[in-house]
C-alpha cells in the first residue's frame, strides 16, 4: 500500500456524543481512496473507535498514532488496497508503519529546510510518537510471541540486539526532537547517526524477523496478532 500521510486538518470528535462517533467515523472512511489516510482527534485513545473499524471494516484498514494524550489524541486512519475482511501479516502491517514514519520524518526535515521550524516540530513529533508506540508494541507484544514460538530468551538472541537498538533510537530520537524547531540547533549529524542505526535495525525486522514470525504463525494467528498490535 502507497504510505499517505493524513495531511488534512484532523476531524474532530471532541464535542460529538459518543454514540455518533463511530457511524461518522464509517462515513469519513468509506470516502478515502486505497492509499488515502484520516486523522482524527477525540478526547479519549479511541478504542470505541478501533472496536467498530475491526468489526465493520475488518482488513480494510491500517491504525496509527499521530500525537498521544492526555488530554486529546490524534490518529490516523489509513485505507488498505485489499478486499474486505483479507488477512494482513506481521510483515506487512509494521513494515507499513516503517514507511509511514519514514515519511513523516522526511516531512519534518523539509519542513525545517524551508524554514518552516513549527511544521518541522510538529512533524517530528508525530514521527517520534509514532516510533515509539512502534518500539513499545514490539516489545511488548511481538517480541515476546516470538521469543515463545522460538525458544529464545529475551536476553539473547535477535530480539535482545533489537532491545539494545531501540534504546540508542530512542536516545536519537529524544535529542532530535528537542532540537529541530530551532534553527541555531545543528540536528544533522544526529539525524545521519538516527539513520545508520534506524536504516539497518529495520532491514532486519523486514527481511527476518517479521517474515520469520508471519511463518511461524500462520496466516490467521499472524492477522489476529496485527489486531492486538492496533490495540496496543
Amino acid at each position: 500500500m502507497t504510505t499517505s500521510l493524513a495531511t488534512e486538518e484532523p476531524l474532530d470528535l471532541r464535542s460529538m456524543p459518543a454514540g455518533e462517533r463511530p457511524s461518522h467515523v464509517l462515513t469519513a472512511f468509506d470516502g478515502l481512496a486505497p492509499g488515502d489516510a484520516l486523522a482524527i482527534t477525540a478526547g479519549d485513545a479511541g478504542g470505541d473507535l478501533l472496536r467498530c473499524l475491526q468489526e465493520k471494516r475488518r482488513g480494510l484498514f491500517e491504525w496509527s498514532l499521530l500525537r498521544p494524550g492526555p488530554p486529546s489524541w490524534t490518529i490516523a486512519i489509513a485505507r488498505r488496497s485489499a478486499p474486505p475482511g483479507a488477512a494482513r501479516g506481521i510483515n506487512e502491517a509494521l513494515s507499513w508503519d516503517h514507511d509511514r514514519l519514514e515519511a513523516l520524518e522526511a516531512a519534518a526535515f523539509q519542513k525545517r529546510a524551508e524554514g518552516d521550524f513549527r511544521s518541522a516540530s510538529d512533524n517530528y513529533a508525530a514521527f517520534a510518537a509514532g516510533l515509539r508506540r512502534h518500539i513499545a508494541f514490539e516489545e511488548q507484544v511481538l517480541f515476546p510471541s516470538f521469543e515463545e514460538m522460538t525458544g529464545m530468551p529475551p536476553t539473547a538472541g535477535p530480539t535482545a540486539v533489537m532491545r539494545e537498538e531501540h534504546r540508542e533510537i530512542e536516545a536519537l530520537i529524544g535529542q532530535i526532537e528537542a532540537g529541530i524547531g530551532d534553527p541555531g540547533v545543528p540536528v544533522d549529524q544526529l539525524r545521519r547517526s538516527l539513520h545508520d542505526v534506524l536504516g539497518e535495525h529495520n532491514f532486519k525486522e523486514e527481511e527476518i524477523l517479521y517474515p520469520t514470525t508471519d511463518q511461524l504463525l500462520g496466516t490467521d494467528r499472524a492477522d489476529e496478532l496485527v489486531k492486538r498490535i492496533q490495540r496496543f
